[in-house]
Parts: structure tokens; C-alpha cells; sequence
């Protein structure tokens, strides 16, 4: 879908550059009186709890941005996954956001999983045929197994 988007504005294969990314320090990006994602790590896994209940323009940057800093920071971390229990609604500026956050986790040779994604999310993931590049799977637990190599 990116892609295809990127195609449609003659950007293909464009990466971007440190001009397009945001300019202002964290503390000035942040408008939130709490925390915004919420994270733990099992194994090799990051998990990702998204503590907003929509995942939208609003807020879609701001959470992206939360946790690739949180991947960076963690050397030992491959994969991430992502607890959307909370999310009820995702539109483009979020699909973007998993979309991009995907590209950062495969530079470490790592996957991301989706859990616990509401019946609407699900099927916004199928719509787009997301499904086909993310793991998704009910319980947090059953996403990192699906995930992990097993040994």
C-alpha cells in the first residue's frame, strides 16, 4: 500500500532524509500529561502496549516515534510486538506508522506481531492485506512464540 502511494507521487524508492524527519527534541514533541506506549521485554521481543484507544493522525507520529526510540535503546532486541488491545481505531496515519516501524525492525533482521487487535482492527489489516506482513495473533504470548525462532 506505502508503495503503491510512493509510486502514485513519483517517490519510489525515495528513503528519507534527515530533513523530513521531525526537528524538535522529544520534550517539545511530547503533549501528553502520560505516558502514550508502554513496553517489557521477553527474550529477544519487545512488547509494545499502546495505551491511546485510537491509532490516528492525531497521535500516529508521536507513537511511532516512542517506539523507535524504545527499539533503539534496546541492543539485544530483534522483534517487536504489539499489544492493540486498546486500539478501537486506526486509519492511514497509523497503518503508516506500523508500516514504518516494520522497515525500522527488519534492518535488525527481526518481525513484528500484532496481539490482541479489536474485530474492526483485524479486519482493517485484512482489507489492506496487512496480515500478510505482520504475525497476528490473540494473546501477546501467542504472537511472541509465532515470532521467535524456536531453538
Amino acid at each position: 500500500m506505502l508503495r503503491n502511494i510512493r509510486k502514485l507521487f513519483g517517490v519510489e524508492g525515495a528513503e528519507p532524509t534527515q530533513e523530513d524527519a521531525p526537528s524538535l527534541h522529544p520534550a517539545q514533541r511530547t503533549r501528553y500529561d502520560h505516558p502514550i506506549v508502554n513496553h517489557s521485554i521477553i527474550g529477544q521481543t519487545m512488547v509494545i502496549t499502546i495505551v491511546e484507544r485510537e491509532l490516528n493522525v492525531t497521535i500516529a507520529a508521536d507513537v511511532c516515534y516512542e517506539i523507535k526510540e524504545l527499539y533503539a535503546n534496546e541492543a539485544g532486541v530483534r522483534h517487536i510486538v504489539l499489544d492493540l488491545e486498546n486500539i478501537k481505531f486506526v486509519d492511514s496515519a497509523g497503518l503508516n506508522c506500523l508500516v514504518d516501524l516494520l522497515a525500522t525492525v527488519k534492518k535488525r533482521h527481526g518481525r513484528v506481531g500484532v496481539a490482541a487487535a479489536t474485530a474492526h482492527v483485524e479486519v482493517l489489516f485484512k482489507l489492506t492485506r496487512l496480515e500478510l506482513v505482520f504475525t497476528i495473533r490473540r494473546s501477546v504470548i501467542d504472537a511472541i512464540d509465532a515470532i521467535e525462532p524456536k531453538d
